[in-house]
C-alpha cells in the first residue's frame, strides 16, 4: 500500500550552509521525497563542503520508519561534501530523535543551538562561508 507525503520542509541556503526546516509530523513518503529534493538542491550547488542548519523546531515528529530513512540522508550527505550539522530545538524529546537518526555514527561534528544567528557562526570554525 502506498501512502501520501507527509511532512513539509523549506531548503534556503546562506553561504556555504543549506538551512532546512523541518515542519509537521512525517512519514516514510515525506522522508523519500525531501531526500528527492535535498539532492537535487545539494547537486545544483556543487559545494565542495557544506554545512547543514536543521531548524527543527516546527517538527513534530515521524514514524519509525521515516526517522530510520534519515540514516541513509545523512551517510549520502556525508559522501557528498557535509562537513558539519548545526541543530535549532526547542524540546529534549526531538534531541532523543536525533540520537536515533544517528544510531551512534560520527558522520561530522554537529551542535545544538538556539539561533540561527549563533549556528551560523559555528560553521565558520570550518572555513564554510556564511553569506
Amino acid at each position: 500500500m502506498k501512502f501520501e507525503a507527509h511532512g513539509d520542509f523549506e531548503i534556503t541556503v546562506k553561504g556555504e550552509v543549506f538551512i532546512i526546516k523541518f515542519c509537521h509530523k512525517w512519514n516514510l513518503e515525506g522522508a523519500k521525497f525531501f531526500f528527492t529534493k535535498y539532492k537535487e538542491c545539494v547537486k545544483q550547488h556543487n559545494f565542495k563542503n557544506y554545512g547543514v542548519l536543521s531548524d527543527l523546531r516546527p517538527f513534530e515528529g515521524g514514524t519509525p520508519e521515516a526517522i530510520d530513512f534519515f540514516e541513509v540522508v545523512g551517510d549520502w550527505a556525508k559522501e557528498n561534501g557535509q562537513i558539519a550539522r548545526a541543530l535549532i530545538m526547542d524540546s529534549s524529546i526531538k534531541e532523543l530523535t536525533m540520537v536515533a537518526i544517528n544510531k551512534g555514527k560520527e558522520r561530522f561534528p554537529a551542535q545544538v543551538f538556539h539561533s540561527e544567528k549563533e549556528a551560523l557562526q559555528w560553521f565558520k570554525n570550518f572555513g564554510l562561508n556564511i553569506s
